[in-house]
């Protein structure tokens, strides 16, 4: 992609809305100009006003229509903030909707190790944060400029032609004022990527302290008060250092606006001799220095707000740019990589071994493993062993291991990402929860299937993973819309919500499923009922269970012991009961605190 720049950011908006874009610059090409054309008509209504008055003449018609143009003039001036600030709504709205599409499309097609860094983290809520507005802000900036441009050419040709040494220290004083405003919006910048990670945690606090799915363990521990003094900390932190950024430079800008308006009483000073020497009329003379001054309002405020933006937008552009440098996934068939349909045959870990950005041990360390079709398989080790870097592996989610994965006996990355994902399955122990309806939050598992073909498999689902009777006592039955948070909506128990997830991963048409402690939030009786619908599955699907709960493995065809990134042990769970190993000493583990449980 080409890199942003300011040019970019001005096709951006025109991409957007041509048509706003261009009444926005007609009506700021329109304000620049009337300042000037107000100097020349003031100045002829005043030198009318006092030749009246000095000869006794009667009230003319030119002096009307000079009030009359006047009048007109002030109107436009008065409106055009009004006019500039609709359009430049309407503008926000039409970038938003163009602008944010292309963010979260990005968004979508990052490499997957982006989002577990925190420096990538960092960057992406500083470029996600309003983005619209800093391109419409520094569209709006430029065309501030071209009208403080022209409006000042206008006034100084006016006084060059009268008093041009007093053009030419206006011109020099703006010099100081346009570094200081550069100087500034670089030091906003810089404060906001200061206090980025600290506003990060402070949303998430925000976040924590008003969500209901938190209300009841800080009510019941008494959080409260503790993560609302964190709250306070971490805002508070990032309030001082922008502020402590903002007085800084607002001083400093000040100072020069304080110059800048002395050198404005200067030239007005100046300015007294054409008038004596006749050379400017009085009218003119009054008009000029009210321009003035105005303009010294403009240069210490308006223009360096401009160029403070500009600054600032410069500086977002950088994280702008290493953002959409970021590595995108490779979801498309590249030439030389395999595209035919896949029917699952076989999958083959050899002496794979992988670890982390940045991280200097291996979580997986000369891995081998082989799962065949129409099997049921277990993999099974301690918190850490590295059992769901396995599956990021397996997804694609990194790519970078040693070491080979065979789809079918073909290296996996020859693949497109999308065929291989369309194969593999996963219910992950964090599952996902979506404010829907029950058949909605199954069917976005099934988007790859006809609809009648959903139909027919959506009864038969939620019967084997338990739901079916919980869901024929709703009223509106699997149509009942999910989550409180909506009118008439419902919320479903930790267990039945894992069995929802298990649901929606099981009707689409992967071949190949993995459960990742699938029961975890199941009782007893349904951890029971739902390794006997296993049998059911099995049938159809390729089933790899990753759990800690060591028992489930019992109807599983193999079973992988997990230690330290390497497969330690491998057999069925007769074969590695009697081989009194790693797995058979963990089983007994387990199965003493169920004994010593119901003892005490």
């Amino acid at each position: 992609m080409n890199k942003f720049g300011f040019g970019r950011i001005f096709k951006i908006n025109f991409n957007a809305s041509k048509k706003v874009c261009v009444g926005i610059l007609f009506i700021q090409v329109l304000a620049s100009i009337i300042p000037t054309v107000l100097i020349l008509v003031l100045a002829d209504f005043l030198d009318g006003v006092q030749a009246l008055f000095g000869t006794n003449e009667t009230f003319n018609m030119g002096i009307l229509l000079t009030i009359l143009l006047y009048l007109v003039l002030q109107l436009v001036v008065w409106i055009e903030p009004n006019i500039s600030t609709l359009l430049k709504e309407l503008l926000l709205i039409r970038v938003r909707n163009y602008f944010n599409s292309i963010i979260i499309k990005k968004h979508s097609q990052l490499k997957y190790m982006y989002i577990e860094d925190q420096e990538t983290l960092e960057l992406l809520n500083r470029v996600s944060e309003q983005p619209e507005e800093r391109v419409v802000a520094c569209y709006q900036s430029y065309l501030d400029i071209l009208k403080f441009i022209l409006r000042i050419t206008g006034i100084m040709v006016i006084l060059i032609k009268h008093a041009w040494l007093s053009a030419l220290v206006i011109l020099i004083c703006a010099v100081p004022l346009f570094y200081l405003a550069v100087k500034s919006g670089r030091a906003t910048y810089a404060a906001v990527r200061e206090v980025t990670n600290y506003k990060r945690r402070a949303n998430y606090l925000s976040e924590v302290l008003l969500a209901r799915d938190y209300v009841y363990e800080r009510s019941l521990f008494g959080y409260n008060d503790k993560l609302n003094k964190e709250w306070e900390e971490k805002f508070e932190l990032a309030r001082v250092i922008k502020l402590k950024t903002s007085i800084k430079w607002y001083i400093k800008n000040k100072m020069g606006s304080i110059f800048a308006a002395i050198i404005a009483i200067i030239a007005t000073i100046a300015l007294i001799n054409p008038v004596l020497t006749q050379s400017m009329s009085v009218g003119l003379y009054i008009s000029l220095v009210s321009s003035i001054y105005s303009l010294v309002k403009v240069m210490s405020w308006e223009f360096t707000h401009c160029v403070d933006s500009l600054a600032n937008t410069h500086e977002y552009l950088k994280d702008l740019n290493a953002y959409f440098e970021l590595e995108n996934e490779k979801h498309g068939g590249e030439e030389g990589k395999l595209t035919e349909k896949l029917t699952f045959q076989s999958l083959e870990f050899r002496h794979v071994s992988f670890k982390y950005p940045n991280a200097e041990d291996y979580t997986i360390n000369d891995l081998s493993l082989r799962i065949d079709a129409h099997k049921k398989y277990s993999i099974v080790g301690v918190n850490g062993a590295g059992k769901t870097t396995l599956i990021k592996l397996l997804l694609r989610l990194y790519d970078e291991y040693e070491g080979e994965i065979l789809l079918n006996g073909k290296e996996l990355r020859q693949y497109p990402i999308r065929q291989v994902r369309e194969m593999f399955t996963v219910v992950f122990q964090d599952f996902a929860k979506y404010s829907l309806t029950i058949e909605d939050n199954i069917m976005v598992g099934a988007l790859n299937l006809d609809e009648k073909v959903k139909k027919g498999k959506l009864g038969s689902v939620l019967q084997h993973v338990g739901l079916a009777e919980d869901i024929k006592k709703l009223i509106n039955g699997a149509s009942t819309r999910l989550g409180s948070n909506f009118k008439n909506g419902i919320d479903l128990s930790g267990g039945q919500w894992q069995r929802l997830a298990i649901a929606r991963n099981l009707i689409g048409k992967s071949q190949v499923t993995f459960f990742d402690e699938p029961t975890a939030s199941l009782d007893p009786i349904s951890e029971s009922k739902f390794y006997r619908s296993i049998q059911w599955i099995g049938l159809e699907k390729t089933i790899v269970m990753i759990s800690h709960r060591l028992a489930a493995s019992q109807n599983t065809d193999c079973i992988y012991v997990l230690d330290g990134g390497k497969i330690r042990e491998q057999g069925s769970f007769s074969e590695l009961m009697n081989a009194k190993g790693l797995f058979s000493e963990m089983y007994e583990m387990q199965g003493s605190w169920y004994i010593e449980t119901e003892e005490a």
